[in-house]
């Protein structure tokens, strides 16, 4: 992937994760998957083991939106050192 398009993915990138709609439907989601956990019956391990996959696979989501995120500005350091280092020669 080229530098220009790994920057434009990490700016959406954190434009979502500044979106309070994004936050607030992680955030509605971690709750409810937390609730099925805590709130399961006792041998319902089946359930307990759902809820659990469920808040998994979502961190894992928002790990990867962070990483492209964390990615993008790395890209931008890099053209903007490049750029900087072109200047002086």
């Amino acid at each position: 992937m080229e530098n220009s398009e790994e920057i434009r993915n990490g700016q959406e990138a954190q434009r979502i994760l500044d979106s309070d709609v994004y936050k607030n439907a992680i955030q509605k989601l971690a709750d409810g998957y937390q609730n099925q956990w805590m709130n399961s019956r006792p041998n319902d391990v089946e359930e307990r083991e759902l809820a659990y996959k469920k808040l998994q696979i979502l961190a894992d989501f928002v790990t990867e939106v962070k990483t492209v995120m964390e990615t993008g500005k790395m890209a931008e350091k890099q053209v903007s050192t490049e750029e900087n280092i072109g200047t002086h020669y």
